[in-house]
């Protein structure tokens, strides 16, 4: 079978792009530029760490998608406070349940994970300025080889591609699942009702179990993650919140920070009403433009990352969109009684 020039060089990009996720990006973890709108794969501490009783999240994110639709992946979780009852005022006990589906080249490779997350907070005063708390995650991981979307190197010569392959690939290895175990820290001061510093950290693929297909199997390395903000009234109806995220994984180091403006709108549409606007800067030379919207129970933010980077490879952006939504269940306007950080 022949195909022209500009094809081989379409399937040979596709073929580079799942060489590249079989080796090099076992040892990264899927990532979000909103970090902060998807608590439970930033720090399992965050679980239970809102303003309510019941918290629901989802997060979308398209990276490359010209690219041969490089990268897609989808978070949903529900978190949320247990034995209300049976625990001191200002403590908090919590569950979180988290689903997420990362996809590469095309869905050669599909990554599913389940996570079970346990939090703790406890106060260190009785005005509740102060509190620790303490997550730990279980998670269920499962690896899918698609061969029907693969092209592997064997397959492609100089007359254009042939329709078998030696590589066991193809036969053996396509689905591989590992359990691994999550954990963080989170540290919160709320001076006065209206401010919030606080800083965590969290660590990932603490067991470091096998991943990968065939004899290509290697552990995955421990991820390493610190985050930290703060949130201060700006006037009467704005408030300056700030954050950032460094995570090193190996040989892998990146550093996230920057910032957003909220505007609350006073009973616009007899509702509670907050437009948010802010930028990100990540060090591989990108630039993250933010905007949100909160509505009563819901906040909708959506980011577009742009680089500048002179060096664009399968591993670095080209453009992304990414999505979050998240919708709380029996939140309090005033944010008197619970003080929580929002980025």
């Amino acid at each position: 079978m022949s195909i022209r020039k500009g094809n081989i060089m379409k399937w040979l990009a596709g073929f580079c792009l799942a060489t590249f996720c079989n080796t090099a990006l076992w040892a990264q973890d899927p990532q979000f530029s909103q970090f902060f709108s998807s608590p439970l794969t930033l720090n399992p501490a965050l679980t239970g760490n809102f303003n309510g009783t019941t918290r629901m999240v989802g997060n979308f994110r398209s990276q490359n998608a010209d690219y041969n639709n490089a990268y897609n992946t989808k978070t949903a979780s529900v978190d949320f406070n247990v034995l209300s009852n049976k625990i001191k005022p200002f403590d908090r006990l919590s569950l979180g349940v988290l689903f997420l589906s990362d996809q590469t080249g095309n869905k050669v490779l599909t990554n599913n994970h389940l996570g079970l997350s346990l939090a703790y907070m406890k106060a260190l005063d009785e005005e509740q300025k102060r509190s620790v708390s303490i997550g730990f995650q279980a998670v269920y991981n499962n690896k899918r080889f698609n061969a029907a979307n693969a092209l592997l190197e064997d397959q492609i010569t100089t007359g254009g591609i042939i329709n078998s392959s030696g590589d066991n690939i193809l036969t053996n290895g396509l689905s591989k699942t590992a359990i691994d175990v999550n954990a963080g820290i989170l540290y919160q001061y709320a001076p006065t009702s209206e401010h919030l510093y606080y800083i965590g950290g969290s660590l990932f693929n603490i067991l470091q179990t096998q991943k990968g297909f065939g004899n290509n199997t290697s552990a995955v390395p421990l991820r390493k993650s610190i985050h930290g903000g703060l949130m201060s009234p700006v006037g009467f109806a704005g408030t300056f919140h700030a954050s950032f995220h460094f995570q090193q994984q190996k040989g892998f180091n990146q550093l996230l920070i920057g910032g957003a403006y909220s505007h609350y709108i006073k009973d616009a549409l007899r509702s509670y009403v907050e437009v948010y606007l802010g930028a990100w800067y990540r060090t591989d030379q990108s630039i993250i433009p933010y905007i949100g919207f909160e509505w009563n129970y819901w906040r909708l933010g959506y980011t577009n990352d742009i680089s500048f980077s002179n060096q664009l490879t399968a591993g670095q952006l080209r453009y992304s969109n990414e999505v979050s939504l998240h919708y709380t269940l029996n939140k309090d306007k005033g944010l008197l009684k619970y003080k929580c950080g929002v980025f």
